[in-house]
């Protein structure tokens, strides 16, 4: 258990099983990287599309291609104010603008639980669900992390499983902990989710014959989750404070601790006295050879630029509770740090598995720790160093510490007013405007030496603006190009007197939008003919991805054409057809870049001269195959 080694990236537990396709997805987190959720499509869409960090390596087109498919299958609900500042802008970020939802703590605290519910279905319409509890964020973090993953079918049945009830009470309380109102077609999804989550029946994994949910901070008074009795605890926590540590000690029972050095810095030195042994992670230990990525280190230095380099996981941010218990052992796994807000104020999602002592203990997670003269680690105890409490140790900055918690508070805070931009015409040259208008006032005042400004994520840094929360209006934007409008904006505080700057992102939602905004986003990445044919044949592929990788590369047109048409079947109209009767859902997609192309008249000289001709009857059939759909489902 837990073994170095073992390792599975975020992205590919996204994956579908096989002969299983997603149907939808709902996900929590407390961090977004909007890159990290860009490229979730493509673990939906493809299988090896993906470098060993989980970004994808596709062409534009093919990303552009999962984003279509997928972008409107995902709910995301993320902590208000912890979205990431990109380092560049790209247009499709617009495709998840109404797939991430900010959320708050009902009881104060953060928005913290890292959870997945995948709902898979298979040609046969049965449906899979899979649940990812982990401890990572939705980032491309190459901390070392801990991710169950529980997949079972949905079961046709009226009683719900108990056990299973804590599961459907989260997603029911997930839209009431949204900011603004869940759109009406993802409430019925949650509702669905919800009923339907309590009777999958979750295969259990292995060593443990047991297991049970615990959702935190979704209303008053919960029960505390460890057990009343401990033998031995080993608590994972990359942060803790002494409120809680002390907590534990209520148990009496001998305690271990993994955690990390500036964390540990932070504690009264009475704390670690409760901790029998206290650990860091060393930093000379290696995952096996193969199991470090090559990887491109960005840097300034243009020799060293791209350089291919050994990158292997750091930093822990894993959090995870063991207790011994007589014969057994309970193991508590999910986003809970060791802090008393984790178990009085956030909202949190923990894992409970039940098994003997001895698979899955305190010494077997651990694992025998045994002198081999390596410093590549094969168990958990092989990593660990024991951590020295230094005289003069430097402490925290209270300065900077002060400034982090305001700018948190602040981001909250401005997050909760659940502001909107409104898009107004800018001049006649087609650009348009964007204001930033609370509903809400704001409470809090910046103090005199701290300032804040903003900017749309598609505008040069060198483009922020001063923002008066005062006003009715925060802050205006203009110019912005069609392409420009976005519904995500960095907020920037910078302290004068610390010269600390900090900044985050807010998702507000775009009011007076044009309606061809997606369209145009579409005919700017389908510049020409034949890259509109290769996405068209992209849309229509039902094999292994890898067999594919000359789809993508730039071409004279007839030569491209021609290396298409023979690997698919000769002709275009052949790819129709085989996706009519394979796949129709495919000639959905292809329909619906059709329309959109059509809908300038840019647009329609893109598509290539013999598509309608071939186009048309095969969508007639196509619709005929619809409307028979739609009746059957009504006498239902």
């Amino acid at each position: 258990m837990l073994e170095p080694n073992s390792r599975r990236l975020l992205l590919e537990s996204l994956q579908p099983p096989p002969d299983y396709r997603l149907d939808w997805a709902v996900g929590t987190t407390f961090t977004l990287d909007l890159m990290a959720m860009l490229a979730a499509p493509v673990a939906f869409a493809f299988s090896d599309w993906q470098d060993r960090d989980g970004r994808p390596t596709a062409d534009p087109l093919a990303l552009l291609k999962a984003v279509r498919q997928y972008a409107n299958r995902i709910c995301l609900f993320c902590q208000g104010g912890k979205i990431h500042v990109p380092r560049a802008y790209q247009p499709l970020l617009a495709s998840l603008e109404d797939c991430i939802v900010e959320a708050k703590a009902p009881l104060g605290g953060s928005f913290h639980p890292k959870v997945w519910f995948l709902r898979f279905i298979s040609d046969d319409e049965t449906v899979m669900y899979r649940l990812l509890c982990m401890s990572r964020n939705m980032t491309f973090d190459r901390s070392w992390d801990t991710l169950l993953s529980l997949e079972g079918e949905l079961q046709d049945r009226t009683n719900a499983y108990g056990k299973n009830h804590p599961l459907g009470e989260f997603v029911e309380t997930l839209p009431t902990m949204s900011i603004r109102a869940t759109a009406p077609h993802w409430r019925k999804r949650l509702n669905q989710l919800a009923y339907e989550i309590r009777r999958v029946d979750f295969e259990m994994p292995e060593p443990f014959t047991e297991l049970d949910y615990w959702p935190i901070g979704i209303k008053q008074n919960e029960p505390w989750p460890f057990p009343q009795r401990m033998d031995r605890l080993l608590v994972v926590s990359p942060f803790l404070d002494d409120g809680l540590a002390k907590d534990l000690t209520d148990w009496s029972a001998p305690m271990l601790l993994l955690s990390r050095g500036d964390s540990l810095a932070r504690l009264d030195a009475s704390t670690l006295e409760h901790f029998e042994d206290v650990w860091v992670l060393d930093d000379t230990a290696e995952p096996e050879a193969g199991d470090a990525e090559e990887d491109t280190v960005e840097n300034e230095d243009e020799d060293t630029a791209d350089s291919p380099v050994e990158i292997p996981l750091v930093g822990l941010h894993a959090k995870l509770y063991v207790a011994d218990e007589g014969w057994n052992a309970q193991v508590f796994t999910g986003s809970a740090n060791a802090t008393r807000a984790a178990f009085n104020r956030n909202v949190e999602f923990m894992v409970e598995l039940r098994g003997k002592r001895s698979r899955c203990g305190v010494a077997a997670i651990l694992g025998d720790s045994k002198e081999n003269g390596s410093k590549q680690a094969s168990c958990l105890a092989e990593l660990l160093q024991p951590y020295i409490r230094r005289e003069g140790q430097e402490g925290v900055d209270e300065g900077a510490d002060r400034f982090e918690r305001l700018v948190d508070g602040l981001a909250k805070e401005l997050a909760a007013t659940a502001p909107v931009a409104v898009c107004g015409s800018g001049n006649e040259s087609g650009s348009f405007s964007l204001s930033v208008q609370p509903k809400r006032k704001v409470g809090r005042r910046l103090s005199r030496d701290c300032k804040l400004r903003a900017r749309p994520i598609s505008l040069p840094a060198a483009q922020l603006k001063d923002v008066d929360l005062s006003a009715s209006s925060w802050v205006r934007f203009e110019p912005i190009s069609l392409l420009g409008l976005t519904s995500f904006f960095v907020f920037e505080v910078e302290s004068e007197d610390q010269k600390l700057t900090r900044q985050f992102v807010l998702n507000v939602p775009l009011q007076n939008a044009p309606e061809n905004r997606q369209e145009q986003i579409l005919r700017d990445m389908l510049s020409d003919s034949d890259r509109v044919l290769r996405f068209l044949l992209l849309l229509l592929l039902d094999t292994g991805v890898r067999d594919f990788s000359k789809v993508f590369e730039e071409g004279d047109g007839e030569g491209t054409f021609a290396f298409l048409s023979s690997m698919l079947g000769s002709t275009l109209f052949e790819s129709l057809i085989r996706a009519l009767e394979r796949d129709p859902e495919r000639l959905d997609q292809v329909a619906q870049v059709i329309d959109d192309l059509k809908q300038t008249s840019d647009g329609s000289d893109l598509l290539p001269d013999s598509l309608q001709d071939i186009w048309e009857p095969i969508w007639s059939v196509r619709q005929k195959q619809l409307e028979r759909k739609t009746r059957r489902q009504s006498q239902t």
